[in-house]
């Protein structure tokens, strides 16, 4: 559950008579395990009292009081650190079981003699640093359901602002307040409510201090600071009059509530006040006003910097002209940290790249970049607008999201537009490497390469939780860019999670076998013959109470010892699926339907839960399963239901979509359309919204969806091409075990795998070797599982062994074209880098195998010398380059153009069914082209997915193709490519075509064809065709507008959500569009359909 330095952290606590804090992390793992199972079977309707630990002699509640009075009296500050996160880690058990028992407190939240716990767990964390675990623990300080004295209620308030770090709000409560509380009717009563009203202009002292502000004008002059304030109560709360009031006897007055609660509070202003964000010094040429005006935004919702990420500022990686390589576990901020890296870039008046693996975490992180750098602080725009880039004249905006794919197509076709950039952020990082997908990992290294060529004084970010070899990179990237690279990899991480492994029972599972087995053959005799299969009847007793095993600290194995606990998670039976076999039963762990059950367990008792199945299709239909189990939806928002419009304009009818309302548990896959996965995001993030998401592993790639528990079912997946089981990347299965707990969210997670084969036990805390290996799975020793590597290596080594027709080497081969200078080669190119710079070359010389690579490269350079000479087309031979296409389908496309150059399309659908004519009668080019989508082409085509990619599948695209275009709704996308949508309601075929084939290989098989024509001079001058249209096609198809103008429309009403509600506000808003010239260009377009609105 806790990371090794947390762990570390945890045994430096004091010792204390019979308890060894080296026991501590595990001890207080079980713990919060047990808890965890009695949560999920609290809603059964067993009784589930809490259970602390009584037994023993050391409980939480023991624990908790014992290191939280260390915490009132100890100076050292180290030690009062650890002692301050033992006691706030049980302190916080302690509060999620009354809230999980509900049970109501009747008591004041604070007063004379004594505080809550729950407010003593939020401070606690405070003054341990531990940032999230104090974020969380303050939603248990609820002052508005205790009775207590309204100063009480204010400092409880001020409390869980300064757990939460709303600073701000502190303030503004302090405008609110009354300058002098209600006198009470004794002295003792009137001392108490002046000190806590002392400790009140202590915390609004503390947060002005963290906001570099002004201190507020009921707070201003009272006490020098925030210290001076804490202290001062801590000496009055306690004191000894001997001399002063009676001369024969001592007078002890002692009010230990505000003098336990003002010790707590000077331990968390010690810890914190140096970590404020706003005390971060500009980096060398940055804006001071601008760095400050950041800071002070920054502050007011993020005013600490945690102490990973000031590990890093230690080694400077914010600096001007140093590049960087962070290694930071999954939630431990590096998005945050990265922040700081680009407020410098900005603050120099610079733009910044930021590269995201999926286009669903380019859509979150483009909307979490615009919050931290909002517009209207100093002018700076978020933008993930790729098409925009292209227009002539366009400038990049302050930061740019977008995909490794999509940064080096602009790297390729507009290289200038990179003149102002200085970062480049590159997020899973880890990607680059070709064990997952060769060709992203090509695109990605190319990006990196490629950029450092054009922009070669610009900094790199890259950041990661899997690189095992991240120092190793960083020098690289040192020697590739000649400017020092600093490397970063603390463990330290903000959440945590208590990670398990589902198993069962030996002798039920036996058990239930046997009895299944006897139904079998009673229902085969009854029938008078043998069935193939497991009947119903037997199949329905295949049922059995699951337990998880959970490991109970990071190294939870050593040697021959594992330290681990076994715990019931169910009281009710999970139903199991089994195969006949001559031996028997064969049971399959029912993966789906287990993980269903267990979130719809979790989700009752208040526990919000992931869902992560192997594909797109069961995610829907797991959703569906849980959302029947739980009953009620919740209501959408006002915002909400604007996107449910603009969904239901996009579909023709919500009952098309794979999520038709509001919804108690929702699928997020790339099955969906983005406003549906947009919907799901937003219903599952609010409280009071969706209580599970079921994902795919893949989509789910960094995705800040935080849940209190994280469910994998399986950890294998079918293969779609052959149909084998293979097992899940070590990565996907951490990065989805990741999504329990996120700082910020939540503190603690639980994790659980739903394991392939069934795991088993016959005595409880009795592993056996499977089962360890399981574990092992989801709880490594280390979640650096990823050695990176170069993918030009799997290049080189293809071509070394003659393998030039392999069509990963062929894009390879075109893409270096432009990047490396043969021997001889006359001509320079922009994206010129010499491969032996390339970390494939860096690593052959670190391991003493340069004279190996220099052969593979030489090798390489020879195919390309003889491939530039048969290039007799510059300008094709470039664009080859640029886009990774062979150069004889460029140079048959380019004499089709100058055969049809007197019947060439005037229009964008015009141009797509030239396209499709194109390619359904150019075998090659059709294969170059679209083989990489065979699948989906099929699918969208409605032929099985499994067959050649034939001439017809691509014709039977047309129709859908020129729908989209031209503004239909899904559901008769739909129509058109043949399907039935009231039938198969989802639209299987559309979603095909407008999720995967347009945006991808079409569109591509677009840009091609665009930029060959613009090399054809009637074409290129407007004496043959419209220039705007040419230069719209792939914007169009990409898109989904069918002429320039709706295209101008788009880009000047920005934030149409729907598509379709595009197209019908253009019809309503121009009546009569602006004509324009074959000669005109888009900008000229988008002038006049400027000036017509």
């Amino acid at each position: 559950m806790f990371d090794p330095v947390t762990a570390e952290f945890l045994r430096s606590a004091p010792a204390l008579p019979g308890l060894d804090p080296d026991e501590l992390p595990q001890l207080l793992t079980a713990q919060y395990a047990e808890f965890a199972a009695r949560r999920l079977r609290m809603v059964e309707g067993g009784d589930e009292s809490a259970d602390d630990g009584t037994d023993t002699d050391w409980p939480l509640t023991r624990i908790a009081d014992s290191y939280e009075l260390i915490v009132s009296i100890q100076s050292e500050p180290d030690t009062r650190r650890a002692a301050a996160f033992v006691a706030g880690t049980a302190q916080q058990i302690l509060a999620q079981e009354a809230v999980a028992a509900d049970i109501k407190a009747v008591t004041p939240i604070m007063d004379r003699d004594g505080i809550d716990p729950a407010v003593a767990a939020a401070v606690l964390f405070l003054a341990a640093e531990q940032y999230a675990d104090a974020h969380e623990a303050a939603r248990n300080i609820r002052p508005e359901d205790r009775p207590q004295h309204y100063v009480c209620t204010l400092l409880a308030e001020d409390i869980r602002d300064l757990a939460s770090g709303h600073f701000d709000s502190i303030l503004e409560r302090s405008e609110r307040r009354p300058a002098a509380f209600v006198s009470a009717p004794s002295l003792e009563e009137r001392s108490t409510i002046a000190l806590f009203e002392a400790l009140i202009v202590g915390i609004e002292l503390f947060a002005s201090e963290v906001l570099s502000v002004a201190a507020p004008e009921k707070a201003h002059g009272r006490f020098d600071n925030a210290r001076a304030a804490f202290q001062r109560v801590v000496e009055l709360s306690s004191r000894d009059h001997a001399g002063h009031v009676l001369e024969a006897e001592r007078l002890l007055t002692s009010y230990p509530g505000p003098r336990h609660i003002a010790s707590l509070l000077l331990a968390a202003y010690e810890s914190t006040v140096g970590a404020a964000v706003t005390k971060m010094l500009p980096p060398g040429g940055a804006n001071v006003d601008f760095w400050q005006k950041w800071l002070r935004h920054r502050a007011s919702t993020a005013p600490f910097l945690w102490p990973n990420h000031r590990e890093a500022l230690g080694k400077g990686f914010q600096d001007t002209g140093k590049s960087a390589v962070l290694v930071l576990p999954t939630g431990a901020g590096k998005t945050t940290v990265s922040c700081v890296k680009i407020a410098g870039a900005l603050a120099r008046g610079k733009s910044v790249i930021f590269i995201a693996p999926t286009h669903a975490l380019v859509d979150q992180l483009t909307e979490d970049l615009q919050q931290v750098f909002p517009e209207e602080l100093e002018g700076s725009v978020v933008s993930s607008d790729f098409d925009r880039a292209f227009t002539a004249g366009s400038a990049l905006e302050s930061i740019e999201v977008m995909t490794p794919e999509r940064c080096l197509a602009l790297l390729s076709y507009a290289p200038e537009v990179f003149e102002n950039v200085s970062l480049l952020v590159f997020d899973e990082c880890h990607l680059l490497s070709p064990s997952s997908n060769l060709r992203r990992a090509l695109d990605s290294m190319f990006c990196v390469l490629s950029f450092n060529s054009i922009v070669p004084n610009a900094d790199f970010l890259f950041l990661s939780a899997m690189l095992r070899n991240g120092s190793e990179f960083a020098v690289w990237i040192e020697k590739l860019t000649g400017r020092e690279c600093v490397f970063a990899d603390p463990l330290w991480k903000p959440s945590r999670q208590a990670r398990g492994v589902v198993l069962y029972e030996r002798k039920t599972l036996e058990d239930a076998k046997k009895l299944a087995l006897k139904i079998q053959r009673d229902e085969a005799a009854k029938k008078k013959k043998q069935p193939k299969g497991l009947l119903k009847p037997a199949r329905d007793v295949l049922k059995c109470k699951p337990f998880a095993l959970f490991g109970l600290q990071h190294n939870w194995l050593k040697d021959d010892s594992a330290f681990c606990t076994t715990v019931k998670i169910s009281d009710s039976p999970v139903t199991l699926t089994g195969k006949l076999s001559p031996y028997g039963i064969n049971l399959t762990p029912n993966a789906n339907k287990v993980a269903a059950h267990i979130a719809a367990t979790a989700a009752r008792n208040g526990l919000k839960g992931i869902v992560f199945v192997n594909s797109k299709i069961t995610a829907a239909s797991t959703a569906r399963e849980i959302s029947e189990q739980l009953g009620d939806a919740p209501k959408a928002t006002q915002d909400e239901q604007g996107r449910w419009e603009a969904l239901e304009c996009e579909l023709g009818d919500l009952k098309h979509s794979l999520i038709p309302a509001p919804t108690v548990a929702v699928p997020h896959s790339a099955q969906m359309i983005r406003q549906e996965r947009d919907l799901a995001e937003r219903l599952y993030r609010r409280a009071d919204g969706a209580q599970v998401i079921v994902a795919t592993p893949t989509l789910a790639q960094g995705l800040n969806l935080p849940a209190h528990i994280a469910i994998l079912a399986g950890d294998k997946r079918s293969d779609p091409e052959d149909g084998e089981r293979e097992a899940l990347e070590a990565h996907e299965i951490l990065n989805a075990a990741a999504r329990a707990g996120r700082a910020g969210h939540l503190a603690n997670g639980i994790v659980l795998l739903v394991p392939e084969p069934i795991l088993q036990f016959s005595k409880i805390n009795e592993i056996e070797s499977d089962v360890i290996e399981k574990l092992q799975s989801v709880l490594p020793e280390d979640d650096r599982c990823l050695t990176l590597s170069d993918p030009l290596q799997v290049i080189l080594d293809r071509i070394s062994s003659a393998d030039l027709t392999d069509g990963d080497v062929e894009y390879a081969l075109n893409r270096l074209g432009t990047s490396i200078a043969p021997e001889n080669a006359e001509t320079e190119a922009k994206t010129r880098f010499d491969v032996k710079n390339s970390f494939a070359g860096f690593l052959a010389e670190r391991r003493n195998a340069l004279e190996e690579f220099n052969a593979k490269v030489q090798g390489l350079n020879e195919v390309l010398a003889k491939r530039t000479d048969e290039a007799d087309d510059t300008a094709l031979g470039e664009l080859a380059r640029q886009s990774g296409a062979p150069i004889s389908v460029l140079k048959t496309l380019k004499l089709k153009l100058m055969d049809d150059i007197g019947t060439l399309p005037n229009t964008i659908p015009g141009w797509a069914s030239w396209v499709i004519a194109w390619l359904e009668k150019d075998d090659t080019a059709r294969d170059a082209i679209l083989t990489r989508d065979r699948r989906a082409i099929r699918g969208a085509a409605g032929l099985k997915k499994d067959g050649p990619l034939s001439a017809g599948a691509v014709k039977g695209l047309e129709p859908g193709i020129i729908a989209w275009l031209t503004g239909a709704p899904i559901r008769d996308i739909e129509r058109q490519l043949g399907g039935d949508p009231e039938k198969n309601l989802i639209c299987p075929q559309a979603r095909e075509l407008i999720s995967q084939v347009i945006p991808l290989s079409f569109s591509f098989a677009a840009g091609l064809v665009s930029r060959t024509a613009s090399e054809i001079e009637d074409i290129a001058t407007g004496s043959a065709t419209s220039i705007a249209v040419t230069e719209c096609f792939a914007t169009g198809i990409r898109r989904g507008f069918d002429t320039p103008n709706k295209l101008a429309f788009a880009d000047i009403k920005r934030g149409f959500i729907s598509r379709v509600h595009a197209h019908k506000a253009f019809a309503e808003a121009i009546e009569k569009p602006p004509e324009f010239e074959n000669t005109a260009n888009y900008q000229e377009v988008f002038d006049r359909v400027k000036t017509y609105l």
